[in-house]
């Protein structure tokens, strides 16, 4: 049996609005040795209808079905274990890929002679789903071993951008069932742990789209503090190693307050800090010496959130 040379990974949640345009992004690659998984994590809607369509029309496409697990990381696991391919590539049910994504980051990897090459990526434009605005791009990488910068900035990699190896994520393991919305930054954090290294093709090959119902940007039911301590207590000693901005809003938050004004402190003087993040982080400050001003400073959150 002849297996696809890229296994492509799509978990969906009620997105019959969106997702027939993520599969033509799919469907539409110039490189066209592929097999598409797509992971139903419990739909009510007529997903299913839209997809079966076009299965009709491609056998490279499967779709399963799984009870609803509340976020991505099941059905990752689920698409990595009937993966076939040598390569794996990632997409959300809400974005989209440009026509020469596979082949152009595919090519960089055959052509690699660096075997510890572990994750290409590529630039991506983030847009306003409803005006086609582009809000921001990701343009800027460093080539290597990323573990310092990734740590620092966990928006650094998109997941729609990734192509790895199977191998890689056999080797690595699950994506973590407990984080609904870093479970991608976990998972690239324990590849580069093991001394991957990164690269990426410089062009614009992704659309990530920012609409009302997006997991991160969205949903408003996530518990992300709960998110944050998790993926910090997973990895704490390397953001301690690695000295990464955020600790003192760690220590803060588990109200370890004299360890917090010791971290604070240094992202105020220490790093390139705007004014309201200064004030954010003064605020902070405050409360670990009076922590009965608590409500001083859900006062100037507010006042910033405006």
């Amino acid at each position: 049996m002849n297996h696809p040379k890229i296994s492509v990974i799509i978990p969906t949640y009620n997105r019959a609005n969106l997702i027939n345009n993520t599969i033509m992004s799919v469907i539409n690659q110039t490189y066209i040795d592929w097999e598409l998984l797509i992971v139903d994590d419990g739909s009510t809607d007529n997903t299913k209808e839209i997809i079966q369509e076009l299965i009709d029309n491609d056998k490279r496409i499967h779709y399963f079905y799984q009870k609803a697990s509340g976020g991505p990381s099941s059905p990752r696991n689920l698409g990595i274990e009937k993966a076939s391919g040598e390569y794996v590539a990632f997409l959300d049910s809400d974005d989209e890929w440009f026509p020469t994504k596979l082949e152009k980051q595919l090519d960089l990897f055959e052509k690699s002679d660096n075997p510890k090459l572990g994750i290409i990526s590529c630039f991506a434009y983030i847009k306003d789903n409803k005006t086609g605005k582009i809000i921001y791009k990701r343009d800027k990488y460093s080539k290597g071993n990323i573990l310092k910068e990734l740590l620092k900035d966990g928006g650094l990699i998109y997941t729609g951008c990734v192509l790895t190896k199977l191998s890689i994520l056999n080797e690595i393991g699950p994506f973590d069932i407990n984080l609904k919305i870093s479970e991608d930054l976990d998972m690239w954090i324990r590849i580069f742990e093991k001394g991957y290294e990164f690269d990426f093709v410089p062009e614009y090959l992704f659309n990530y789209l920012i609409h009302d119902s997006n997991i991160f940007y969205g949903n408003k039911d996530f518990d992300r503090i709960n998110e944050f301590l998790i993926r910090f207590e997973k990895h704490r000693q390397l953001f301690l190693d690695y000295d990464v901005p955020f600790i003192g809003d760690y220590y803060f938050t588990i109200k370890e307050y004299k360890k917090a004004r010791k971290y604070l402190t240094r992202n105020i003087f220490g790093n390139n800090y705007s004014f309201r993040q200064k004030i954010r982080v003064i605020g902070q400050l405050i409360i670990t010496y009076y922590p009965h001003s608590e409500t001083i400073w859900q006062n100037i959150k507010k006042i910033f959130k405006k």
